[in-house]
């Protein structure tokens, strides 16, 4: 209901009609690599928010917000339709793939989190563009142009080093050790273990 609301307002905003939303969202989920996992498009966790997003929170479900599905009824174009796969296939890496650290709110915890975004954004353009560095980093750059203000976070490198990381072309034991450096953490023992613990991802530029 909020999100039929929300599909309602923007195509308000943009001047734009609404085509049919429940086979539009449907023929966007058509991707053979989300397998059994749920998805459901939701107001929970971001509202109204005019930035798309997503999130893994539990096994076997994502939740997506609702721009994401008023972006993919009302703008059916390859831009969007691109962005929202890598997306998806970020989403699945965190499924699958996340190193587990308890700590919080310390320099430790953000190299791990930032390891764990960029290793997302590695499995996802495997996942969603089959390797292509290319679909990759035009989807990153479609995200961030919703950002006026770019910048690191505890939970996120910024866009602009989450690009240069994806640039990089390998994820391996020399991207992550860059990634602590960036993130401010020395914990050598946990950065080995974070190394030791992810299969290396080569994508490749076409």
């Amino acid at each position: 209901m909020f999100v039929l609301l929300h599909i309602w307002k923007k195509s308000h905003d943009v001047k734009k009609k609404i085509p049919d939303i429940k086979c539009t969202l449907k023929d966007a989920l058509n991707m053979s690599f989300l397998g059994d996992v749920k998805v459901f498009f939701t107001v929970l966790f971001t509202g109204f928010s005019g930035k798309p997003n997503a999130m893994s929170l539990l096994r076997g479900i994502i939740i997506v917000n609702a721009e994401w599905a008023a972006r993919l009824v009302l703008f059916d174009d390859e831009e969007v339709k691109r962005a929202f796969r890598f997306t998806m296939g970020h989403e699945m890496t965190h499924q699958s793939g996340d190193y587990t650290f308890l700590e919080a709110f310390t320099k430790d915890r953000r190299f791990v989190n930032w390891v764990n975004e960029v290793h997302a954004d590695y499995g996802g353009a495997q996942l969603a563009f089959d390797g292509n560095i290319n679909n990759a980093l035009l989807s990153v750059r479609y995200k961030k142009q919703d950002f006026q203000v770019d910048k690191d976070s505890q939970t996120h490198p910024s866009w602009r080093h989450r690009e240069g990381y994806l640039k990089a072309g390998v994820f391996d034991m020399d991207l992550i050790k860059r990634i602590a450096g960036d993130a401010g953490c020395d914990n050598k023992a946990l950065i080995d273990k974070v190394c030791n613990y992810f299969v290396p991802i080569k994508l490749r530029y076409e």
